[in-house]
């Protein structure tokens, strides 16, 4: 094994922690709890569970990826010989996460409702931090980021889907 990788222990570990902080979110949008937030209107519920959503599927694609089917090859696919379930599992795990993050994103950015953003500056010597930012420049960066992450949802299952149809014609 690869020392630079997560033994299968380890993903299992890392994965199942990361299962566990999702799944409050995924109760809080679901209302099943409901934080005590006086200072602001929480988001839909929806957005509140993707969040959690992201988690667990990261934490499951850590699990398939490294507990499961032992890691990630030198040019960033799977050994050779890893089982097609595996492989779809991967990129549905993939593309839900992708496709979570570009939905949480684009509601933040085109959503109804007033936004409130802040923003740092840190380059060397000079640090800036502004509680208070502008609600147009946070909406134009999150559109930004959300048609960055909608490329990137394409490019990543085109990828995605050419790597599984190669493995499955090399049977």
């Amino acid at each position: 094994m690869d020392k630079n990788q997560l033994s299968p222990r380890a993903a299992t570990i890392m994965g199942g922690g990361f299962i566990v902080i999702g799944i409050f979110p995924i109760l809080i949008g679901l209302g099943v709890l409901t934080p005590a937030r006086p200072d602001r209107p929480p988001p839909p519920g929806w957005v509140t569970a993707a969040i959690g959503l992201m988690f667990v599927l990261a934490g499951l694609a850590a699990i398939v990826d490294y507990g499961i089917a032992g890691g990630i090859g030198p040019d960033g696919d799977f050994k050779p010989g890893t089982p097609l379930a595996v492989r779809a599992t991967n990129l549905l795990l993939g593309m839900g996460i992708v496709g979570l993050m570009t939905g949480v994103f684009g509601w933040v950015a085109f959503g109804s409702g007033p936004r409130a953003f802040s923003s740092t500056i840190a380059i060397p010597f000079v640090w800036r931090y502004n509680p208070h930012s502008n609600e147009i420049t946070g909406r134009l960066v999150f559109g930004f980021g959300t048609g960055l992450l909608a490329l990137m949802f394409g490019a990543c299952g085109f990828v995605g889907a050419r790597r599984f149809v190669r493995a499955w014609r090399n049977g």
